[in-house]
């Protein structure tokens, strides 16, 4: 596996990322919160991915599911990113106390919308647990798998009687790249090509032609050592580049209902 992944998403706890050198690191795309519940908004939202889709990469959104009435949720939801024809959307399914029938609300009102919306569903144990062997023809016919495991490929495992395959995995809630130098970032690979990947996230009916990274006229090699209590400020021309340590990043709910 790359180093390097297709996919980050991120939030508000990553602030405001140089998406310049996260597209020349190789990224390919990024998901970013939107909303959580009923009333939450990501403030960062609207900036990041105009910065994002300014430097070439895919962008998208996602909707953090909690219990209670799903349908209100995501009509929230709708009326923040106020989506494009064919758009790509993900539900974030993982807090407890979260049923399937809420999931499939969610769904309905996405489809219910209507402008062709392409849905994801972003879940782990929970959405394995409550669907097990089982075949949901609905979920099966409207969405598709962003699964969440922190393992090694060949141990990972999913719903694969609802999802014979997952399309994008987060495979790490700990990670680095350029351009993020706020907290740690997740990261995401995709089931395919890198072309894939931009037709998945990007809305239906085209994609824009990756930016390709800066060819180096020159390229510095420097080694720094130091102790992991130790932060490390890394400047080149005068401009930051790697600040240690990070922070964690959150993973969990932004507000308590």
């Amino acid at each position: 596996m790359s180093s390097i992944p297709v996919c980050i998403d991120i939030s508000h706890h990553q602030g405001y990322p140089d998406f310049d050198q996260v597209r020349a690191s190789g990224v390919l795309g990024v998901i970013h919160k939107a909303t959580e519940g009923s009333n939450f908004i990501d403030d960062a939202r609207a900036e990041n991915l105009a910065n994002a889709k300014r430097a070439g990469l895919g962008i998208a959104t996602y909707h953090w599911l909690k219990p209670g009435d799903a349908r209100s949720q995501i009509e929230f939801y709708l009326s923040v990113v106020d989506p494009e024809q064919g758009e790509r959307v993900v539900i974030d399914y993982e807090e407890d106390g979260c049923t399937l029938h809420m999931l499939k609300e969610a769904v309905q009102a996405l489809l219910d919308y209507g402008s062709d919306l392409q849905i994801s569903v972003y879940s782990g144990h929970l959405l394995k647990e409550q669907l097990g062997d089982n075949v949901d023809d609905f979920l099966a016919e409207h969405t598709d798998l962003w699964l969440a495991q922190y393992a090694s490929e060949s141990s990972i495992s999913w719903p694969s009687g609802t999802y014979p395959q997952w399309s994008l995995w987060q495979y790490s809630e700990t990670g680095e790249v350029p351009g993020i130098d706020d907290s740690y970032v997740d990261l995401d690979n995709f089931n395919g090509s890198a072309a894939e990947f931009l037709r998945w996230i990007n809305p239906k009916g085209g994609f824009p032609m990756p930016v390709p990274p800066p060819e180096p006229s020159e390229v510095v090699s420097v080694a720094i050592t130091a102790p992991e209590q130790v932060g490390v400020r890394v400047m080149i021309n005068g401009k930051v580049v790697r600040h240690r340590p990070l922070r964690p990043a959150k993973r969990g709910p932004d507000i308590v209902r």
